[in-house]
Formats: C-alpha cells, structure tokens, sequence
C-alpha cells in the first residue's frame, strides 16, 4: 500500500472556529499490450538459359516468409508453358509446403523435359491460407542439331554409246557432305555406309574405315552451320548399277540419309575354243567339230551371243547339236540372251569330207556389245 501527504496552508480572515475538511476521488483503468504482425510471402525461380532439347531440364523454386507471422497451408504451383513437361508428362507441377516461421525457406526442385526448341518463358506462383502470394518466372531457350547430308559421284562417261561411271575394277569416288543447319552442336557425329554387293573400299578420307561391312566415318562435334565433306574410293568386280545408301547421326540430331548410284561398265571377254575329232580324215570320212564359248570374265554377262560355223570347200556340214541349222556351207545356232560370266556354252558339228586339202572351219561369235565377229579357225586335213 502506498501513502500520499498533502498538506495546505490557509490564513485566517475572521475569528471564530475553522473546520477543514477534504475530499479524494479517483479514477481506475487497465491495459492490455497488443502485438501486431503482417504477413508476407516471396517466391524465385531459376531455370539454365539454354539447354540442347535432349537435355533435362532443372528447375529450382525458392518460397520465403518474408512476415512477422506464421504461414500455413503454403502451396507452389508451376504452370509449364506448351512444348515443356515435367518427367512424368504433366504441364503443371503442384508442391504442398505445408508451413513456413517468419524467416524461414523451403526449396521446390523437379526436372522438366522440352518436346520442341524454342524459347519459353515458365510462370510460377505460391499461395498461402492466409491468403498472401507472390508470383516469380523464369525463361529458357531449347536449341537443337539438325543434320543432312549430300551425295556426290562422279560424272557419267560415254563410250561406244554407252553411259556408265566406271569400268569395272578401277577406281571411283564416292563423296558425302554432311551440314548442321541447327543451333546447337552435334557431338558423336557419324556417317555410315553400308557396302552395296560387289563394291569393295580401297581407301577413304577423314579417317573413315570398313566395319561391319559398312564404311564408318567418326566426325566428332559438328558446330551450328558448319560441313564436312568426305570421300571413298571403290571398285566393283561386275557391271551393273550399284546405290550407296548413307545415314549420318549425332548426339540428340534426328537421323538423316540420301542414297545415290553409279553405273559400273563390265567389259567384253570372250573365248571361243574349236577342236576336230579326228584329224586326219579321209575323203567320204566325218570328223566332229566340238565349239566352246566361255565368257571368261570382265564383268559383265554376254548378252544376244550368235555363234556362226563357216565350212571351207573340202568339207561339208552334215548335223550340228542344240538345234544348229544347216543351209549350205553354213551352220547358224539360235540365239542365246544371256551368258553369265565364267560361263559356258558348247556345240558340236559333224562335217563330211568332200575333197582333199588343208580345209579350215571359221567359228564367228557376236554379242549384242561386240557386232564385230570374233573368229576362231580350225584345220583339218581331208586327204
């Protein structure tokens, strides 16, 4: 308890009895403290500036409470522009925080995948049951290689009217140039060609080499717009037409390939074999002529082969084989359309003896390729 004194002083005016009195009132209250907070709330997002499509994508939330008070009920949403996607497809990605003290951070990260290149800018926002939010985005460019690549052979030649590339067994080139006309590098690239059947490589550039049947060129990193060019040598062992067929890929390129041919000219070979038996022979007496006609090579088939028997005067044709037709001192076989090579056809012809003499047989083959004959001779001696 607490005591106060007041004490006045007073002068008398008048005699008499003076009676003082006094008085004290007073007035009560009570107070109360109150503390007032605001809430508050932040939200950064950060994302690389560019990545190659193939690549995943990071990206990374931070939400702060940035207030006095306590948040709950804290909720990031991420709303993925068109042509992104989380790792599980979806083009919104939902995090419950749950609750955040004054001060305190949590961070929200999860992969992202492009379906397409192209620059993007991803919005992002936080929200909270107090109801404060904050907004925060964040923007990216997705580049890609794009490889193609070109075919180049050599000019074609004419001979004896006839267009081709090559002779076969020499040497040609074949040439492919492969462009990337993306914007972003293409590492491991790799160009492959297979083999056609009857081609052999004798060289190539560039480090190329034969594996697998196929010829393997490693190019390594090829830059936004840049070329390069190679080459193989080959040969082939037959005429025909042969297509080069080549692929080239790279890293997180989508595959590109061309084809492109060339005209391999085989060249003529023919043998032509004739023998008597017997020989010698008397006149009135026959001897057996057996013709052989081998295509020996050269790469090519024989084809439209004509083969003629010319009888001298000594002789004369009496039966041949294989449907050989007599008119006079001639023997005409029926055509044959095809000769494969290292192929052979034979016939025979009996000839009588009509006199004596040193008589020769003339054999004469054509081919649709060779219409000058080519003339083989036998003797016989009729006596």
């Amino acid at each position: 308890h607490a005591t106060k004194e007041i004490r006045i002083r007073g002068v008398a005016l008048a005699e008499g009895v003076v009676v003082g009195c006094g008085r004290a009132t007073f007035q009560p209250y009570v107070c109360e403290t109150v503390k007032v907070v605001k809430p508050a709330i932040s939200l950064t997002k950060s994302m690389p500036e560019q990545v190659v499509q193939c690549d995943t994508i990071p990206v990374k939330l931070v939400v702060r409470n940035e207030g006095s008070s306590t948040l709950t009920g804290v909720r990031v949403i991420d709303n993925l522009p068109e042509g992104l996607v989380s790792e599980t497809g979806q083009r919104t990605v939902t995090v419950d925080v749950g609750t955040l003290a004054p001060g305190e951070a949590k961070e929200v990260a999860f992969n992202a995948q492009a379906r397409r290149t192209g620059k993007f800018t991803n919005p992002a926002k936080v929200t909270s049951a107090e109801g404060v939010e904050a907004e925060a985005e964040a923007s990216i460019s997705v580049v890609k290689p794009a490889l193609a690549i070109d075919c180049q052979v050599p000019p074609m030649r004419e001979a004896s009217g006839m267009k081709f590339t090559q002779f076969v067994g020499r040497n040609f080139d074949v040439c492919w140039t492969v462009t990337n006309s993306g914007d972003a590098p293409a590492a491991n690239t790799v160009v492959q060609v297979p083999l056609p059947a009857g081609v052999e490589v004798r060289s190539a550039t560039a480090g190329g080499s034969l594996s697998g049947g196929s010829v393997v060129w490693n190019l390594g990193t090829l830059a936004p717009g840049a070329s390069k060019k190679v080459c193989g040598t080959f040969a082939a062992a037959s005429g025909g037409n042969y297509t080069f067929n080549a692929t080239t890929s790279g890293a997180c390129a989508d595959p590109a390939s061309t084809s492109c041919s060339v005209v391999i000219q085989g060249v003529n070979a023919i043998l032509v074999e004739v023998v008597d038996d017997p020989d010698p022979i008397q006149v009135g007496e026959q001897t057996t002529y057996t013709i052989r006609v081998t295509n020996q090579g050269g790469g090519m088939d024989l084809r439209e082969v004509n083969v003629k028997a010319i009888f001298p005067a000594e002789i004369d044709p009496v039966a041949a084989s294989n449907n050989g037709r007599v008119s006079g001192k001639q023997v005409v076989w029926p055509t044959v359309p095809s000769l494969a090579t290292k192929q052979s056809i034979t016939y025979t012809v009996t000839g009588k003896a009509v006199a004596g003499g040193d008589a020769r047989l003339e054999v004469q083959v054509t081919t649709r390729d060779r219409q000058s004959p080519i003339t083989e001779l036998e003797s016989t001696t009729a006596y």
